[in-house]
């Protein structure tokens, strides 16, 4: 793997600070992997949008005038965690509203669905849209309905510039979901990409091969296929977007020819040729194109296309200035140069000269919140000598969690082979969380078992990847608050507290997709519900803390087991159906590795 960078750890950061540097209008909030513009306009909606790296220009080179005020940057091919987004509506609240541009994957909509939902806690007027106009996922299995990609860029330029001209939130939402009503997206890939952290590429494609449909993370396509020409896949892509979008002679479309970050400009300019052939042979009017990269997958070759059916409202929004790193037009000015306006005319009006050029109107009010910080300075220590007998005290108890970490680092490489049926990330993403505990363990405030639940769920919300974060922050952040000041539990206690944990993990999927995972969906909870129900059984008939947590660990592994025997409706499998026959869900089968050798461990604890 050749790249110009540093380490694969500082590879975002590295990047976000580059690109801070280049343009002055906008700043790097490092603590939360933010770039947003300096000053947020509060007479206007903020729009945030973000997701994984390694799209660039997409998200953060569309921060500016006339388009984005912030975007989430999480790690590459990850998305942002709930606690980045909190703190970036926090960061951009207006007392007019924050509007989230989602892409439609389970990470994004999870993260951002729940970071709304507290932000709304906070009495922030928050919105969200999703985006999902790639029409190649009809026979993928690696997404969970179609995908948010290069249409997102029309999205944030026609939002952004309603937000821009003072529109209310419930307008900007609607134009938002107007346009993603009317965009359909469709790409193909030459070579695999190569991630910074995994050193080698994601698919292997023959040198004679392309890869047709495939997604902005990698993720293979429909089918892999001979090359073919130019005017060979435009002819089978326009007619095909054309078809799902409804597009006939006599409409008018915008155009986009994206390329993936490997691709030459003059191979784009070769592309978009075909494309424009193909639609003007059908009678359609393309209104304006952009050709470049715009929604990439790191160092991949390949393109891919968005059409977006206008009309005179799209048109004059699309038309709207801009002024963003990475797409401007129409002679707007950006909010370097406004400030530094402002700057002449305080000197003007003190010379009593009044004949200068002002710069856009601003407010002098504050936006409506700003980010809480942590005390991350403060180190706890633990009360007492660590006891378990037919109780765990608190002391016992984080030494239990530490275990759990560990167990879980120790699995990391194994439970992402489990996860055949998903990207193939969940050990990787549940371990990035618990190796970021241990580091911040003496942070973690360790008052009672509760609130010490509820501080390590901080942490894993933050740092475990994709929707691992939502969901075992909130399995934990439950559990906490069933025990809250407690200072030992018993097999009881436990019980309520797996119950409660189930109970988070449910209510995280109802907060982000409208229902809540149930045992038969293939999700963790097939693991985690059955072992709660043994722990509560075992209790009322009075068997030991010991006995009690082993039951409860076979009723995991049994559970985790079953999966293999049913499709998925839910999780990362959600869209595979009957191919996921014969497979264990990865979350319900990490659970019972996790649940049998705690179990054991607290069965020989002194």
């Amino acid at each position: 793997m050749k790249k110009i960078m540093n380490t694969p750890e500082t590879y975002v950061y590295d990047m976000c600070y580059g690109l801070a540097k280049a343009h002055p209008e906008l700043e790097f909030v490092d603590k939360y992997k933010i770039v947003k513009r300096k000053e947020i306009n509060p007479d206007k909606v903020s729009l945030i949008s973000g997701g994984g790296s390694g799209h660039e220009p997409a998200h953060a080179g569309f921060v500016g005038t006339g388009m984005l005020d912030c975007a989430v940057c999480g790690d590459v091919f990850a998305s942002p965690s709930q606690v980045q987004v909190y703190n970036a509506i926090k960061k951009c609240a207006t007392e007019k509203g924050v509007l989230l541009i989602i892409k439609n994957y389970s990470g994004d909509c999870m993260n951002f669905n729940n970071a709304a939902g507290d932000a709304k806690e906070d009495g922030i007027k928050v919105d969200c849209v999703y985006v999902n106009d790639d029409i190649a996922v009809k026979d993928s299995l690696y997404t969970v309905g179609r995908r948010g990609v290069a249409g997102t860029v029309f999205v944030h330029k026609i939002a952004g510039a309603a937000a821009e001209q003072g529109k209310s939130l419930e307008e900007v939402k609607a134009v938002a979901n107007k346009v993603i009503e009317n965009v359909r997206s469709f790409g193909f890939a030459l070579t695999s990409c190569t991630p910074p952290a995994k050193g080698t590429p994601i698919f292997s494609i023959g040198d004679d091969e392309i890869e047709f449909g495939v997604g902005i993370h990698g993720e293979p396509g429909r089918k892999t296929e001979k090359i073919q020409s130019s005017d060979q896949l435009a002819s089978r892509i326009v007619k095909d977007l054309m078809e799902d979008l409804k597009v006939s002679s006599g409409d008018e479309v915008a155009l986009i020819i994206n390329g993936f970050g490997a691709t030459p400009l003059s191979e784009l300019y070769i592309f978009n040729n075909s494309v424009s052939n193909e639609l003007e042979k059908a009678g359609v009017s393309i209104y304006k194109t952009l050709v470049g990269n715009f929604m990439t997958s790191i160092d991949m070759a390949g393109a891919s296309v968005s059409i977006l059916k206008v009309d005179a409202e799209l048109k004059a929004l699309l038309d709207y200035p801009v002024s963003t790193p990475a797409l401007t037009w129409g002679g707007v000015m950006n909010d370097q140069a406004a400030a530094a306006v402002d700057a002449i005319n305080a000197i003007a009006k003190a010379l009593g000269v009044t004949s200068l050029p002002t710069a856009p109107a601003k407010s002098a009010k504050k936006a409506a919140a700003v980010a809480d910080e942590d005390d991350d300075n403060k180190t706890y220590e633990v009360k007492g000598t660590p006891s378990i007998t037919e109780t765990i005290n608190t002391a016992a108890f984080v030494d239990v969690i530490n275990k759990m970490a560990d167990i879980i680092i120790e699995n990391e490489v194994p439970f992402c082979e489990a996860d055949k049926m998903g990207d193939g990330d969940f050990g990787m993403s549940i371990a990035k969380g618990f190796k970021q505990l241990k580091v911040d363990w003496a942070t973690r405030k360790k008052d009672d078992i509760g609130t010490f639940l509820c501080s390590c769920s901080k942490i894993i919300k933050e740092y475990c990847g994709g929707a691992s974060g939502p969901i075992w922050g909130a399995a934990f952040n439950y559990a906490g608050k069933s025990v809250m000041g407690k200072e030992e539990v018993s097999l009881k206690d436990l019980a309520d507290m797996l119950q409660a944990a189930n109970t988070g993990v449910y209510e995280t999927g109802k907060r982000s997709f409208g229902k809540g995972a149930v045992v038969g969906d293939k999700t963790i909870v097939d693991a985690l519900k059955p072992c709660a129900d043994a722990l509560t059984k075992a209790a009322a008939e009075g068997k030991s803390l010991r006995e009690g947590l082993t039951l409860g660990a076979k009723a995991a592994v049994e559970g985790a087991e079953s999966t293999k025997t049913f499709t998925a409706k839910l999780g990362r499998a959600g869209t595979v159906g009957e191919k996921s026959i014969g497979y264990p869900d990865a979350g319900a089968y990490g659970l019972g590795v996790i649940f049998t050798q705690l179990a054991e461990y607290i069965k020989n604890y002194k």
